[in-house]
C-alpha cells in the first residue's frame, strides 16, 4: 500500500514503512535549501552547521571498507579514499542517520547498483545532496566530460556517471573521460 502523507511518499509492507529514494531526495533537496547551498561544490560543512545535531565526522583507515556510522553520533570515512570518494561516503552515512535508518557499527563497502532498499535510499540522499538534479539540468552537458563534471561537484567519477543515468541526463558526453 503506498500512502501519500504531506507530499512524502512511504510505502507500507506488513506495517513497517519503508523510504522510497523519493523521499530520499526530498530530505536532501530540504537540506540544500535550508543551508542555500546553490552551487556546486555543495560544501558538507555548510549542510552540517546547519543541522541541528551533534554529528562527528572522522577518518581512518578502513581497508577497503568506505565508512559507517555510530549511533547516529560519529560518521567515519576512509580516509585512505580520494576526497571525492569519501564525502560521498560522509553523505551516505548522513542519509542514514536523517533517514531513521538504524545504523551499525560495521564499516562497509558503498554499491551505488545495491538492490538493498535501505542502501538505494542513503545512496539517493547523497547524490541528490551532493549533485542536486537542479544544477545538473543547468550543465552543458555535451561541452564537459564526466572528470570534469565530477571534478566540479567533487564526487567519483563512478557516482556522477550512474548520477547522470539516474536521473535521466542526455549523456552527450564521453562517458570514459
Amino acid at each position: 500500500m503506498i500512502k501519500n502523507n504531506d507530499d512524502v511518499e512511504i510505502i507500507v509492507l506488513d506495517d513497517v514503512a519503508v523510504q522510497t529514494t523519493t523521499f530520499a531526495k526530498k530530505i536532501a533537496r530540504k537540506l540544500l535549501k535550508d543551508s542555500k547551498l546553490l552551487a556546486p561544490p555543495i560544501l558538507l560543512n555548510d549542510v552540517f552547521k546547519t543541522l541541528d545535531l551533534k554529528i562527528s565526522v572522522k577518518g581512518k583507515d578502513l581497508g577497503d571498507d568506505d565508512g559507517f556510522c555510530v549511533n547516529d553520533k560519529i560518521i567515519v570515512y576512509n580516509n585512505q579514499k580520494s576526497r571525492n570518494r569519501y564525502r560521498f561516503t560522509v553523505a551516505h552515512e548522513l542519509g542514514h542517520i536523517l533517514l531513521g535508518h538504524n545504523s551499525g557499527s560495521t564499516p562497509s563497502k558503498i554499491n551505488l547498483y545495491s538492490k538493498n532498499e535501505v542502501e538505494r535510499n542513503a545512496n539517493s540522499f547523497a547524490a541528490e545532496l551532493l549533485a542536486p538534479i537542479t544544477l545538473l539540468k543547468k550543465e552543458k552537458l555535451g561541452n564537459m566530460s564526466i572528470t570534469d563534471l565530477a571534478n566540479k561537484y567533487e564526487v567519483s567519477h563512478d557516482m556522477m556517471l550512474w548520477r547522470l543515468k539516474e536521473c535521466h541526463l542526455d549523456l552527450k558526453v564521453d562517458s570514459w573521460k
